[in-house]
């Protein structure tokens, strides 16, 4: 009789799961020590949809250091300290830290720039110091008689992009502003980037992105204007013309530019059908026509949760030609990758879009797009390429920036920062 009691009970254990095993961790982060635990996945059963990993800080750090605040440079993965004994918006002097792979700040070698120069008929005094951090150049130090601005993500080797504040043309007709000059931080030169070229009108200059090869640039006016500079051969395109029709916004793929417009007011909704693309061919600069986008129907109709690209407003300071990529969802939650360059959709698995409170932010290289679920207080890393989730184990949803293209960076106000790097 005893056996058998206990083989019922045995049964009854196996049937309701009484295994305890397999919970997922606590969101909440601990405060001991610089780090915390590798990252691990959420246990799920075998009939749900795949698990989402989840990423842990890999690093902390004190909003104090040597007793003074740092403060991160966004999406440049770098803190600066201030060295001055009073802080000012100019002429303040800052050290600058990057983080290593054990989670402590490494001081970066900084490193002055003192020339002028004669750009047309102005003369423009360049003084100022600035560090590398993996291929990135940030600035430390500006002279108070600096009358350019640096475009921050704008490098390509040891060439910068800066912007002339005011220039005055070789005739002294037209004042331009925003005027893009290319400074080699090491061989002391400077190239006029648009001496060549009848710029016309445009002369309120807004917005610059120039291309990885540095063969092309696009150009914003105030107002919304868009233009394609084609450097190599010093000819000054208008969006607009080429397209026959107004260009809202757009992005630099490799051989092309991919345009779009709203065929409703600009205030709609958001819906895919709302708007129009095309692209201008880089070979010939003849406007092309998307094929049909292809979709199965139930994924229709489709709204944009992201989409962003080049336009007239330029974002702090950073240098931002478009991401190919944007994020769709459908009513129910569905999400979709629209890659731009290839013109197809392929499906997010494993995550249900909320349908309201969520925050998205793009990194400055177009290729990763950071969730912020403020009703549910989580966050999600969604990498283009490859339609893949990660989700962040962060305290606060609402304190998350880009510290660089592969790294988040959350300021939860209890006297840390977290990094979350992601490793894809």
């Amino acid at each position: 009789m005893k056996k058998l009691i206990l083989l019922i009970l045995a049964l009854c254990c196996l049937m309701t799961g009484c295994s305890g095993a397999g919970a997922e961790p606590s969101s909440s982060p601990t405060q001991t020590g610089m780090a915390r635990s590798a990252s691990y996945a959420a246990a799920v059963s075998p009939s749900s949809t795949p698990a989402i990993p989840i990423i842990n800080a890999t690093a902390v750090i004190p909003e104090l250091y040597q007793e003074k605040p740092i403060k991160p440079v966004g999406s440049c993965g770098v803190f600066l300290l201030c060295t001055d004994p009073v802080e000012q918006p100019q002429g303040s002097h800052y050290d600058a830290y990057t983080v290593d792979e054990n989670g402590q700040l490494t001081l970066l070698d900084s490193q002055l720039f003192n020339n002028a120069y004669t750009i047309g008929s102005g003369r423009y005094h360049f003084n100022f110091s600035w560090v590398e951090n993996s291929g990135i150049k940030v600035l430390t130090y500006e002279s108070e008689d600096m009358n350019a601005s640096f475009l921050y993500l704008s490098d390509s080797g040891s060439k910068s992009l800066f912007l002339l504040k005011e220039h005055l043309s070789n005739d002294g007709s037209t004042v331009y502003n925003y005027y893009p000059v290319l400074l080699d931080l090491y061989g002391d030169e400077i190239q006029d980037l648009l001496s060549n070229c009848k710029l016309g009108s445009i002369s309120s200059i807004s917005n610059i992105a120039i291309s990885e090869d540095h063969t092309g640039m696009l150009i914003a006016q105030e107002g919304g204007a868009l233009y394609y500079y084609d450097i190599s051969n010093n000819v000054m395109y208008s969006l607009d013309e080429l397209s026959g029709e107004p260009v809202k916004a757009c992005t630099l793929a490799e051989d092309k530019i991919i345009c779009w417009n709203q065929s409703a007011s600009e205030y709609g909704n958001g819906n895919v059908g709302d708007y129009h693309f095309w692209y201008i061919d880089l070979g010939s600069f003849q406007r092309m026509e998307m094929p049909q986008l292809q979709s199965g129907s139930d994924t229709l109709p489709l709204r944009f949760a992201h989409l962003s690209g080049f336009s007239s407003t330029m974002y702090n300071e950073r240098m931002f030609a478009g991401s190919p990529y944007a994020l769709c969802t459908s009513g129910n939650g569905d999400c979709y990758v629209l890659d731009m360059d290839s013109w197809t959709l392929t499906p997010v698995s494993g995550y249900t879009m909320p349908a309201s409170n969520l925050t998205c932010r793009g990194s400055f290289d177009g290729q990763r797009l950071l969730l912020e679920d403020l009703g549910n207080n989580s966050a999600y890393v969604l990498d283009y390429t490859t339609c893949l989730l990660l989700r962040l184990n962060v305290q606060d949803a609402e304190s998350l920036s880009w510290f660089d293209f592969d790294t988040v960076l959350e300021q939860p106000r209890d006297g840390n920062y977290y990094l979350y790097h992601l490793g894809i």
